[in-house]
């Protein structure tokens, strides 16, 4: 089965030790001059008596604890070789299995990818008639939610996100977005961004206020209703509408993409990412972490469009269906542009996660060697 490795990460340095100097980060000359600075600043006391915050980007690759993934590794040595042959920080973890446990070293674990529920409006808002045209019955409802209320859906975060505090996460990442299975491929929604982003502050604060959780709280971007990056106006609602502090942005670049089915090639991709942060403006320094990977499927997008599916009476065998053709559009590559550095450097993440699908540890490898490269790191 193929499986998505998801996430990236960031980590804040303060005027303490160092965390990862010797890793990749600072192969890039002025992110490393940038630190530097920092610290020359501080020691000869231009900065008076602040303590100025420096930040190092971490790196991170995506890493699932489905079997798929983790049988191509032999232990806690051969998982750390794998990092540092790529030279990242670390892994950005979904637990997708039925329990708790952490299946990797909790060490490694710099981010963890929030599981995500595609269709989840109607629980929220309680339309139990949109439920069972899209689920089929109530019984299937509690299958995927495990349960038929809203309070189901909370308690399915409340546990992830005691999971991510428990092996001391930097950041966990929770996908902003609504669409029902024939949707993705029609692009005709019932919901809207708005819809979305407000049910989405609803929930994060139910699940965040007055908790003592330290991890950075980053929302991510799909192409799908809610938060897309190609709004100001309804970043800026989601930034305002979410009450906890330690909150941002995590940008995937392959989903950015998908917002738009003209771009043809990867450096119209680059130039299609700097006006969507041009038209964001100084709402851009929410961004804490960046998912590096490109899609390019606009064309394929529209040929899906036209196809006439004959969907199947389950919902598992519908959710199958289409599940072929959302990792046709999604395919997670590595973007190779020599423009990315750039990019990277403009955004200034904390983290920066390689996210990469792929079917063997050998094809993950080529992937991440093809985006190592790109940043001239030998």
């Amino acid at each position: 089965m193929e499986n998505g490795l998801f996430c990236f990460i960031m980590s804040s340095f303060a005027a303490s030790t160092p965390i990862g100097w010797s890793t990749g980060c600072f192969k890039n000359y002025s992110l490393f001059c940038r630190g530097l600075q920092g610290w020359v600043e501080y020691f000869t006391g231009s900065l008076g008596k602040k303590i100025k915050e420096v930040d190092i980007m971490k790196r991170m690759i995506n890493l699932t604890d489905s079997p798929d993934d983790l049988e191509r590794f032999h232990g806690e040595q051969d998982l750390q070789a794998f990092c540092h042959k790529f030279e990242c920080d670390g892994y950005e973890y979904m637990n997708i299995g039925l329990d708790d446990t952490c299946r990797i070293p909790a060490g490694q674990v710099i981010g963890v990818h929030l599981i995500s529920f595609n269709a989840w409006m109607d629980l929220w808002t309680e339309n139990e008639e949109a439920l069972v045209r899209e689920y089929d019955s109530m019984d299937t409802v509690e299958e995927v939610f495990g349960g038929r209320t809203k309070e189901a859906l909370l308690r399915k975060f409340q546990k992830n996100l005691d999971f991510a505090q428990s092996v001391q996460a930097e950041y966990v990442v929770f996908h902003v977005s609504e669409v029902k299975i024939q949707e993705s491929l029609t692009y005709q929604f019932a919901y809207t961004d708005e819809e979305v982003i407000e049910a989405v502050c609803q929930m994060v604060n139910t699940l965040l206020d007055n908790k003592k959780y330290t991890f950075y709280f980053l929302v991510e971007n799909l192409w799908w209703p809610g938060f897309t990056f190609t709004n100001p106006q309804m970043t800026k609602k989601l930034m305002d509408g979410i009450h906890y502090e330690k909150k941002g942005i995590m940008l995937d670049t392959g989903h950015l993409l998908h917002t738009n089915l003209e771009i043809r090639n990867q450096r119209e991709g680059i130039a299609y990412i700097h006006k969507q942060l041009d038209e964001h403006g100084a709402l851009c320094s929410w961004i804490k972490g960046i998912h590096l990977n490109q899609s390019l499927t606009g064309e394929a997008v529209k040929e899906m469009q036209k196809t006439n599916i004959v969907w199947k009476d389950r919902y598992y065998d519908r959710w199958s269906q289409i599940f072929t053709y959302i990792f046709q559009i999604d395919l997670h590559q590595p973007f190779t542009d020599p423009q990315v550095p750039g990019l990277v450097e403009r955004i200034n993440p904390l983290f920066l996660t390689y996210e990469f699908i792929s079917r063997s540890r050998e094809e993950h490898e080529m992937l991440l060697a093809g985006q190592k490269a790109v940043f001239h790191i030998k």
